[in-house]
């Protein structure tokens, strides 16, 4: 049993702050935001894997907080869903996306740009991952039941953004509930990329490169 003032110490360290906050006993956090330089080899990443990796990170606001917000695809609806978040950043890069995380695997897909994953793997160095690059689209089933009758069953997306310095696999995109260095966070920002465990609802079924934004005629 712990001493009565390593509980004080403990209830101080659970006190959310202006940038977290409480709710039915999980703290949230406001996103982490990183910068480009503090992603391995950023400087020989392609042109198109440099514009998309910065173009989400310059979109992660610092002074405001956009929590997860579902339907939101824009920093005017006050926050964004993971699809939203996607098609915000691509667009804003020059791609033609369309709107849903369902969609948006089946705009891949239709493309040959899908790179499937076995829900078996748990592991990033898997052969299966090797094709992975910066930029690319990362797509999971299985966390929420969708009710608009959808036949791909793919309800959440992200960005793979590549590795921090220290070899930690990133990726941006908007959640409520996962984890940056060990802070849950809430909204649009920087998470870990880790596969799910064996036995979680969800399931990491692949990934692949946005397919090319159409070329501005002069």
């Amino acid at each position: 049993m712990l001493a009565p003032a390593t509980l004080i110490v403990s209830a101080l360290h659970a006190q959310p702050t202006e940038d977290s906050y409480l709710e039915e006993g999980k703290t949230y956090h406001q996103p982490a935001k990183i910068s480009p330089s503090q992603l391995d080899g950023f400087s020989i990443y392609t042109d198109s894997q440099s514009k998309l990796t910065r173009t989400a990170l310059e979109s992660i606001p610092t002074s405001k907080w956009l929590k997860y917000k579902y339907g939101g695809s824009s920093p005017a609806a006050g926050g964004f869903d993971c699809s939203g978040a996607m098609y915000y950043v691509l667009r804003k890069a020059g791609y033609k996306p369309p709107r849903t995380s369902a969609q948006q695997f089946i705009w891949l897909r239709d493309k040959g740009a899908i790179n499937k994953v076995s829900e078996k793997v748990t592991k990033l160095d898997d052969p299966s991952i090797s094709k992975l690059k910066p930029g690319d689209l990362l797509f999971w089933t299985g966390t929420y039941a969708p009710t608009d009758g959808r036949t791909v069953k793919i309800t959440h997306v992200s960005m793979y953004l590549g590795k921090e310095k220290d070899g930690r696999h990133v990726m941006a995109g908007a959640t409520k509930g996962r984890s940056y260095r060990g802070k849950r966070g809430d909204g649009f920002g920087v998470y870990d990329f880790k596969l799910p465990g064996k036995g979680s609802r969800s399931k990491f079924v692949g990934y692949g490169t946005p397919p090319a934004p159409p070329v501005r005629k002069k």
